[in-house]
């Protein structure tokens, strides 16, 4: 019992001990920002629970790495983008290799000394190296941007490495071996982009270095070229020789006139050469036009071949070179378009092209002129290539200023017999005649200037003279050609719809002649100056005074877009209306037209709606016409039309309901307001009726939409008639009514005849029939009827009355 109590105590005393909480050592860093009495203040459990808040700070998972090396190499995903160099390098670095050609090439064109003044080769050069120095400008911008982001993306490389977890896990080698595979790839990666940034930015260092090298060359050949133009504007007005009365100055002498031409030719050659390189693209876009004309012209083969042998089927069209001579035709067009590409050409060039275009304008007149004409014609253009020869390619001396002269006389006696023959009947004399008068002062004062020793500017008076008139004949031919085009096109569409009346040209002609002439004065005017070598000065002030800005009011505007804004109005209505043309309609007829013919005229007015509406928007955008503004226009154009423009704009907006609505169409028979008749024409203000007298009624669309029409699809056409004879067999008579009706032209046949017997005796009987026509033969039909059936029961010996 002793024992058991000792026991039992020294079991409390241990159980007692052990049950305590035991002292607390202080191991918290000072940096967790705790101290002793703060700690003191704290019970068990808090101090336990932060402990292992730290811990789980200071220690790091194996996903924690992973997401370590995927921002790493995200990183250099987007380095390795920013630092790539794609075709556009390919494309700067290709026209870097070309201003160095170019700057090769503009440099053997320029370089030598010349006894004659070439201006306008000067300014070719002049233009196209202003385009290089713009375009080299352009190219060290784009090189800059490039480099910037290639640089950038060179230093942040870099940085992608010092991500902290990134390095600590790198530091660690049991780390390393941890994620050995990842890393390998990272590496690779990095050292890949390394090396491809630095690549990049050693390739744009050196396009830039070629850039700027081409640039240095390109600023100093302008600067030599605006140093020789300088010169050789007072050159060119000054006198050049002595007079041709006085005795020849030795200095003015060239030392062996063979190795001068030799030298012209091959300085000509280099300006032609030079000139091609760099006008690639508009050839090109000549040739596309060329090959679609030859493309319309393969279509149009069959039909231009039954224009040669039904010549009098066809005189109507009044064609003379499209159907006689269709491949020149096409070639002379081309050429007469040429002045719009060539403005900056050399004057060899010029020569040359323009020597094929008088050719193939002889080729095409040889038969569409007078004996007397096509001689003169002949004898001029023969004239001109002598002159044009002698001009580009002899020196100054005595015998070539004699030989220039007497060509000039020549030129200048057949240009005066040719202006005393022109005659006020015949086609554009008033675009003839002044061209020819214009030649004549030129030729003369070409010839003065060459007396009084100014060579160049005789050669440049008397070349622009002759090539003046030449030219204007030559485009009277070009306009004549363009009507052929459309004429033959718009009988190529009638003839496919079955329209095979004729129709009357001069209303095409009328309609599209204004604009034709005037791209053909343009076209005259663009060579004129570019001949006389003041196309560069008066293109520079037309531009400068077309795009300066001005001041009304608080409205800015250029005179340009406003010139823009009427010009593309005024294409949108002609095209619209050669939309109708070349379709094959011409507004004056509508019988021919069948149930497909009408809906494809009112698509044909739905297509030339839509240009309408896309000319006036494409006009507005060119204008250049703030939102703003044209809010304060369009609010304005409201209280007009509140105050007296109601008419105008419902009779707008109902032309458009009528065209796309599609109830009526044109050719309808229609009767509205007491007038009858047919629907020759839906316009956007008003309708036009043509009637049974011939007469043609205007209605505004207005008053055809707020009334009640009848529109006449079928028209049903009513017969009465009395038949005598001995026997009257009423199955008889209705099988010749019925097979003389079914055989009449112009009769509805699904809608058979209604026959009906009024009157019934032994000896005679009473009918009326009742059949449907068309609307506008109803009275041809029923005219046919009578005849036809009074004929069919005169064979049956019945008696018709």
């Amino acid at each position: 019992m002793k024992r058991l109590v000792i026991f039992i105590s020294i079991l409390f005393v241990g159980i007692s001990i052990f049950a305590q909480t035991p002292p607390v050592v202080e191991v918290i860093s000072p940096k967790k920002g705790l101290s002793k009495d703060s700690l003191k203040s704290k019970n068990v459990a808090p101090k336990r629970m932060h402990k292992k808040m730290i811990m789980a700070l200071d220690t790091l998972t194996l996903s924690d790495y992973t997401l370590s090396i995927e921002r790493v190499n995200d990183n250099l995903n987007t380095i390795g983008d920013s630092a790539k160099l794609g075709y556009e390098v390919g494309i700067i670095s290709h026209r870097i290799d070309y201003l160095t050609n170019y700057v090769k090439q503009i440099r053997k064109s320029v370089r030598g000394r010349r006894t004659r003044v070439q201006i306008k080769n000067q300014y070719l050069y002049q233009y196209f190296t202003t385009k290089m120095d713009d375009e080299t400008d352009m190219l060290q911008n784009r090189l800059d941007i490039l480099y910037r982001r290639v640089y950038h993306a060179k230093l942040h490389l870099k940085k992608v490495l010092s991500d902290s977890i990134f390095r600590k896990l790198y530091a660690d080698k049991e780390l390393r071996t941890t994620f050995d595979d990842k890393l390998i790839r990272l590496e690779w990666k990095w050292n890949r982009t390394d090396s491809v940034t630095k690549a990049n930015v050693d390739t744009l260092n050196a396009m830039k270095v070629r850039l700027s090298d081409s640039g240095l060359e390109l600023a100093n050949m302008l600067s030599m070229m605006d140093k020789r133009l300088e010169r050789t504007v007072p050159k060119l007005f000054g006198q050049e020789v002595n007079n041709l009365w006085e005795k020849e100055v030795p200095e003015t002498k060239t030392k062996d006139d063979s190795q001068s031409s030799i030298s012209r030719v091959a300085n000509e050659f280099n300006a032609i050469s030079f000139y091609i390189s760099q006008t690639s693209s508009d050839r090109l876009i000549v040739l596309v036009l060329g090959v679609l004309l030859l493309v319309w012209l393969f279509f149009k083969r069959k039909l231009i071949k039954t224009l040669r042998t039904q010549k009098e089927s066809f005189s109507y069209l009044n064609l003379k070179y499209l159907n006689n001579r269709p491949v020149f035709s096409m070639l002379l067009i081309l050429l007469s378009l040429m002045p719009f590409f060539n403005a900056y050409a050399p004057t060899s060039y010029i020569a040359i092209e323009f020597v094929l275009l008088l050719l193939t304008a002889t080729i095409l007149l040889f038969k569409n002129s007078k004996p007397a004409f096509r001689l003169n014609w002949i004898a001029l253009v023969s004239l001109f290539i002598a002159y044009a020869v002698a001009y580009l390619l002899m020196e100054v001396s005595l015998t070539q200023r004699l030989l220039l002269l007497g060509l000039a006389a020549g030129i200048l006696v057949f240009m005066i017999r040719f202006y005393g023959s022109l005659q006020k009947q015949i086609p554009y004399y008033s675009l003839i005649k002044p061209a020819a008068l214009l030649g004549i002062i030129l030729t003369i004062l070409g010839v003065i200037l060459n007396i009084i020793g100014r060579f160049s500017l005789s050669g440049i008076a008397g070349f622009t003279g002759i090539i003046g008139l030449t030219q204007a004949i030559s485009l009277t031919i070009f306009v004549d050609l363009v009507f052929e085009i459309i004429l033959l096109q718009l009988l190529s569409s009638r003839l496919k719809k079955g329209i095979d009346k004729p129709f009357e040209s001069d209303i095409v002609i009328s309609k599209i002649k204004m604009p034709l002439i005037i791209i053909a004065v343009f076209v005259w005017l663009i060579m004129f100056c570019t001949n006389l070598d003041i196309y560069h000065n008066i293109s520079a002030d037309v531009v400068d005074a077309l795009t300066v800005t001005r001041t009304i009011g608080s409205i800015s505007f250029q005179l340009l877009s406003v010139i823009l804004f009427f010009v593309i109005i005024w294409v949108a209505h002609i095209l619209q209306r050669l939309l109708s043309y070349l379709f094959g309609e011409i507004g004056t007829e509508v019988d021919e037209m069948s149930t497909e013919t009408k809906g494809q005229h009112s698509r044909l007015l739905i297509t030339r709606l839509l240009v309408l509406i896309g000319g006036y928007l494409l006009a507005i955008a060119a204008s250049g016409l703030p939102i703003d503004k044209l809010t304060f226009l369009l609010g304005a154009l409201g209280v007009g039309i509140g105050m007296g423009l109601q008419n105008i704009v419902n009779n707008f907006v109902s032309g458009i309901i009528l065209i796309f609505d599609g109830s009526l169409k044109i050719g309808d028979e229609i009767e509205i307001s007491g007038q009858a008749g047919k629907i020759k024409e839906i316009g956007l203000r008003a309708s036009t009726l043509n009637t049974a007298d011939g007469a043609e009624v205007i209605i505004p669309n207005g008053n055809i939409l707020s009334q009640n029409i009848i529109n006449w699809a079928e028209k049903r056409v009513m017969m009465t008639f009395s038949l005598t004879g001995n026997e009257l067999d009423a199955n008889v008579i209705n099988d010749i009514i019925n097979v003389t009706i079914e055989k009449i032209p112009h009769v509805i046949a699904h809608r058979k005849p209604v026959i009906l017997y009024t009157k019934v005796t032994p000896a005679s009987c009473t009918l009326t029939i009742r059949f449907w026509s068309t609307v506008s033969k109803s009275d041809l039909v029923k005219s046919d009827a009578l005849l036809q059936l009074s004929s069919a029961f005169a064979s049956q010996n019945i008696g018709f009355e």
